[in-house]
């Protein structure tokens, strides 16, 4: 290879960490052909320079073809004349996703149990439901390229089939073991979905704009509503980080869904918290997702006879708000998992290590994971003012951060039992079918000396009402 040895003469033109450097991506086939694939390179150019020095503009620089070969090397100064280059920042970011995929494959191969082959890692997102772990979803996502758009046609197809089911599981009164065995099968596929909504969103951006492909046949249809038809406080922030995951390309649909003079307030608030997480996760879509939620009449003026109207009106003043304090309700549902955190664990012995009694001494990643997987009735309108909150944290967070890891599983929840599903089946009862279309008025904050509604027993001024104004 005549390039590669032109390439290794060259190398006296650079530092010695700069070389160490420039070695490690000759040696480095996979990650070279990832950076070449994912760097917006126009078709037709044959060469490629990727700046090894901090400077953009002075290099030095390491020359390759499109095919991956390694072609020269240019000093610091040395001009690259018409060639595209890839910044040190952009190259860095790349190789990390590199080097973050390979330590998922490492995950995967270690969580493989004797004679268990790699698409039974998959069986875990149906088959373990609430009690799917972090490591389990990291390992899963090793194969997010081999999967493409596989996990979002699933999620709906699931999604649609546990809704045809819920009216008659909803209205259950009695268990016997057949039907229990039922009522798992049916609480193990709507997890399904809450996770494979997440997988959705774990893919690189081609997977990500094959789903708004997929999507633009229906454009005022949100594409996560039904994951958030599920109406838990975790499957509406699961929907809300897909949503940021998607990015630009979405927001005219997710306008479209909130200014859909159809929409049932589920679609409304689905629709909002879509276009808010877009432009939480990225800046340059935040002006436009603040006035698409600006433009709503204002709730002050909003007629009360024209439900539809007022959702808007409310959802778009709420999370405006929330948009523009997001540093502060990131914090606060913060705060809010580290509640939950010492709740969950309060079961366990003195001296446990996962066992705490101090909020502030709970990790962030446990409080964050708290927040986002806390599965609670959307419809309890205190539920939603809490929910608006932690849409900053979801938009920003990365999708395993929704999950525990399996020891904190096993030490805080146990064993799955029925009455969980058939706590979280009383939400789609016949009669609160009935009230489905009507929006939920979020509830206004509590009162100073009224109890938290985290469920730590505190008053709200000195809870999570301390500070919130």
């Amino acid at each position: 290879m005549p390039h590669a040895h032109h390439f290794l003469e060259r190398l006296d033109r650079v530092t010695r960490a700069q070389t160490e450097f420039a070695l490690g991506l000759y040696r480095d086939h996979e990650a070279v052909k990832f950076v070449l694939e994912h760097a917006a390179i126009k078709e037709g150019v044959e060469r490629i320079a990727l700046c090894i020095g901090e400077d953009v503009k002075v290099g030095p620089y390491v020359v390759v073809a499109r095919n991956g070969f390694f072609v020269t090397c240019l000093g610091e100064g040395m001009t690259t004349g018409v060639l595209p280059i890839v910044p040190r920042a952009q190259l860095d970011a790349l190789l990390a996703k590199v080097a973050d995929k390979r330590s998922r494959r490492e995950l995967a191969q270690r969580e493989l149990r004797p004679h268990e082959e790699e698409e039974n890692l998959f069986q875990r997102i149906v088959s373990r439901g609430s009690r799917l772990a972090k490591e389990d979803f990291m390992a899963v996502s090793a194969f997010e390229a081999m999967l493409g758009t596989a996990p979002f046609l699933m999620m709906q197809d699931f999604s649609i089939d546990v809704i045809h089911e819920r009216p008659g599981a909803s209205n259950v009164k009695k268990v016997h073991a057949g039907l229990a065995k039922s009522i798992e099968r049916h609480d193990k596929l709507t997890w399904s979905v809450a996770h494979l909504t997440l997988l959705s969103g774990a893919g690189d951006r081609k997977t990500l704009d094959k789903i708004i492909e997929i999507r633009n046949g229906s454009p005022s249809a949100s594409p996560t509503y039904l994951c958030s038809a599920h109406m838990g406080h975790t499957f509406l922030m699961r929907s809300a980080w897909l949503a940021g995951r998607l990015g630009k390309g979405m927001l005219p649909t997710y306008k479209a869904a909130f200014e859909s003079a159809e929409a049932d307030w589920i679609s409304l608030f689905d629709a909002a918290a879509g276009v808010a997480a877009i432009g939480l996760r990225h800046a340059s879509c935040f002006t436009e997702a603040r006035r698409i939620l600006a433009a709503q009449t204002p709730l002050a003026e909003a007629n009360p006879k024209e439900i539809q109207l007022v959702g808007r009106a409310a959802y778009g003043q709420w999370l405006g708000k929330i948009m523009d304090e997001a540093d502060d309700n990131v914090e606060r549902a913060i705060k809010c998992g580290q509640t939950f955190c010492v709740t969950h664990s309060e079961q366990l012995p003195d001296g446990h290590p996962l066992k705490f009694t101090d909020e502030e001494a709970v990790p962030k990643d446990l409080a964050t994971a708290a927040v986002l997987s806390w599965d609670a009735d959307a419809y309890n309108g205190t539920v939603q003012s809490l929910m608006m909150s932690a849409i900053p944290l979801a938009a920003r967070s990365a999708a395993e951060d929704f999950y525990f890891p399996r020891e904190v599983i096993r030490a805080w929840f146990g064993a799955w039992d029925v009455e969980e599903a058939l706590h979280r089946l009383s939400r789609f009862s016949d009669q609160r079918e009935k009230q489905k279309k009507e929006p939920v008025r979020a509830a206004p904050a509590p009162g100073r000396n009224d109890p938290c509604p985290c469920g730590s027993g505190k008053k709200w001024k000195k809870c999570h009402g301390g500070g919130a104004g």
